[in-house]
């Protein structure tokens, strides 16, 4: 099969989209979960324990604000998806973000020719926000852990 010129350049602006879109998200996750991870570390460092069952929700607190930011990540693609139109509207846009995100891929929405490149980098995207979210998750249980078994509340 050989590609024509036309279909070659419109493969490069899917691409260009597809990555620009996918940085927006990737410096988003990586500056949200970096703060929230440090921000974490350095309110447990600072005070003092108050207990095993405050401590807890001190961490689930933390854990809902990495919640946010991989909403706020799906609100990135959701934007640039409606307001380049590829979908008709938010909502539309949302499930299919939202099905790809999370690699799940179970919603339909006719992508324009040349735009079907979009659902892989979409799902690529999800993955690599999933993986940071854990990781940053893990990093903070971690400090609790180690913050919890320094007063011996365990």
């Amino acid at each position: 099969m050989t590609v024509n010129a036309t279909q070659f350049e419109s493969l490069l602006r899917e691409a260009f989209f597809g990555l620009s879109v996918m940085g927006a998200v990737a410096i988003c996750n990586i500056y949200s979960f970096s703060w929230v991870t440090l921000s974490y570390r350095k309110s447990l460092k600072q005070s003092a324990l108050h207990g095993q069952h405050f401590e807890i929700f001190r961490f689930v607190a933390f854990i809902l604000l990495i919640v946010l930011t991989m909403l706020m990540s799906l609100s990135i693609w959701v934007f640039a998806l409606t307001y380049f139109g590829f979908a008709p509207d938010w909502l539309s846009s949302l499930l299919f973000t939202a099905g790809f995100f999370t690699t799940v891929g179970n919603y339909s929405l006719t992508m324009p020719v040349g735009w079907r490149l979009i659902p892989s980098i979409i799902a690529f995207s999800g993955l690599f926000s999933f993986a940071w979210a854990t990781g940053s998750s893990m990093a903070m249980a971690s400090n609790l852990m180690q913050q919890l078994e320094k007063h011996k509340q365990i």
